[in-house]
């Protein structure tokens, strides 16, 4: 106990201060309380790590695009949770993975009944993807076409089960989170194709033009919540697991 105390003595006093904070609702990431404020697996993880640091944060829920583009463009901005991809990798400091994701093109029973085996076959289905996101990227870099962009991640599923779209592409845990919570069926969903490319870790980041002493001590106090087991006692208590051991 003593050495907790003594890394939180180490940080608070000489460096605490106020970070921006930038996220969007993605349960059970990120999603509302009932009380109004914002809860879930990896907003516990963020107040656990700036309670170790001292640090203050000031969230923002916003659509992702805005999000991410300010994290992209201003300095000292933490964004979370962020797909930790090649294409992303040196646009920021990476403070830590919250969760390792295998990703899959999603479809409903009611129209499909087998899965697909080429890419290729895929293209000619409508999709929704969240503006912005990394499946918005990657169908974007593919070739695909009839792309239908949304705000919010969830409404990807809602176009899906008001036969808006055929197709969603997302991670197990994500789709059928948004599906319950919105009041569908997770056990309609079939998975048409893996997506292997989109594989990743799910993280938390700062901003690359962000002070090299805040990345630091958050990069720290993160190891610090994977060494001390806090991690994986939040993990346990939202039954988050890894899809993967590693990414690329």
């Amino acid at each position: 106990m003593a050495s907790i105390y003594a890394f939180v003595f180490s940080f608070q006093f000489a460096y605490a201060e106020k970070i921006t904070v930038v996220t969007e609702y993605l349960p059970p990431f990120q999603q509302p309380n009932d009380d109004g404020s914002l809860g879930g697996y990896a907003t516990e993880v963020l107040h656990a790590l700036f309670a170790l640091t001292g640090d203050e944060a000031d969230i923002q829920v916003i659509p992702w695009a805005r999000a991410y583009d300010k994290a992209l463009k201003e300095p000292n901005v933490l964004i979370y949770s962020i797909a930790h991809t090649k294409e992303r990798a040196r646009l920021f400091h990476w403070i830590g993975a919250l969760r390792y994701e295998n990703f899959y093109f999603w479809g409903l029973k009611t129209k499909f009944t087998q899965p697909f085996q080429a890419l290729s076959e895929l293209k000619a289905i409508s999709i929704a993807a969240p503006n912005g996101h990394n499946s918005d990227e990657y169908l974007t870099s593919q070739g695909f076409t009839n792309i239908y962009r949304v705000v919010k991640s969830d409404q990807q599923v809602q176009m899906l089960y008001h036969n808006r779209v055929d197709m969603v592409l997302g991670n197990s845990l994500i789709i059928k989170s948004q599906a319950q919570a919105l009041g569908y069926s997770p056990e309609l969903l079939i998975k048409l194709m893996p997506a292997y490319e989109l594989n990743n870790s799910l993280d938390i980041a700062l901003s690359k033009s962000s002070d090299p002493n805040l990345v630091k001590r958050l990069q720290k106090a993160f190891r610090h919540l994977i060494g001390s087991g806090k991690l994986a006692e939040i993990k346990a208590k939202w039954s988050i697991a890894d899809d993967l051991a590693q990414v690329y």
